[in-house]
């Protein structure tokens, strides 16, 4: 359950992150008229994710090989997504920004729709990843579990991005992904691990009876990785707490700043918690 709320939201914060920006943007320039195909992209984008899940769901993989095959590649994603984002995170507003400028010089219906389809192929691209990954998890989870963690991370995604862009929610967006990077990398090694185990229970790759023994009771042990990832959890926090740096401490600041500051810095930090 926790593997799924933490890919939905990781998943769910990025396409928020991409829908949120355009959607400032055109406001911003004076294009409120425009945000509807934007609104319609994000609607095409879900029903093709909720469509695609349903047929992968009605695909019943019954045998280990490619059981094991299915978490190698959605282990491989988790780490795409990590790097892909990582990588393009400092520059992915402008990115955004400049090709929605270029769309928009269109004439307004030309420039609307194919707004719509670049906002479309954003979200259905995270879609589609959220969706591959969490059938794997759901190879080594219960069922019920994976689709309730899937349904608070997104939850939580829609309101982090409504609460981001609103300016209520006051956290440092690259901190939040540092964070959750460091925590979906367990993931993915639980997603590779368990998905080596079924290919060597399956004979497609050699294995010894030393390393099944080794293996097998720890991809079926899911408390062991809950802790893992509660304890990845409780560093990030821990050192959220530590790293804040109190503007108390500026001496330059008149007493009246100095309140402003500290009312800031608390209500950022227990954001950022």
């Amino acid at each position: 359950m926790l593997s799924a709320l933490l890919i939905a939201l990781r998943e769910g914060v990025e396409a928020a992150l991409v829908v949120g920006i355009v959607l400032v943007y055109l406001n911003r320039t004076g294009r409120r008229a425009l945000t509807r195909y934007v609104w319609a992209g994000v609607a095409l984008a879900s029903l093709c994710s909720i469509l695609a899940a349903l047929l992968l769901q009605r695909w019943q993989v019954s045998e280990d090989g490619f059981e094991g095959v299915l978490m190698l590649v959605a282990a491989a994603l988790v780490v795409s997504m990590i790097v892909w984002m990582n990588k393009i995170a400092r520059n992915l507003k402008k990115e955004i920004e400049q090709r929605v400028e270029q769309l928009a010089q269109k004439t307004t219906r030309a420039g609307g729709w194919a707004i719509g389809f670049f906002v479309f192929l954003m979200v259905v691209r995270e879609g589609a990843e959220l969706v591959l990954i969490l059938r794997a998890v759901e190879l080594s989870s219960a069922g019920i579990q994976v689709w309730i963690g899937t349904a608070l991370g997104i939850a939580i995604a829609v309101a982090v991005g409504l609460f981001f862009f609103q300016g209520t929610l006051k956290i440092p967006l690259h901190r939040f992904f540092k964070a959750t990077s460091a925590i979906l990398m367990v993931v993915a090694f639980q997603l590779a691990l368990t998905g080596i185990h079924e290919l060597s229970e399956a004979m497609w790759i050699p294995s010894s009876k030393t390393e099944m023994s080794t293996i097998g009771p720890i991809v079926r042990n899911e408390v062991f990785f809950f802790v893992i990832i509660l304890g990845f959890a409780a560093l990030v926090v821990l050192r959220e707490w530590l790293s804040a740096k109190d503007p108390a401490a500026d001496k330059q600041l008149n007493p009246a700043e100095r309140r402003m500051r500290e009312h800031d810095f608390r209500r950022q930090r227990r954001w950022s918690r």
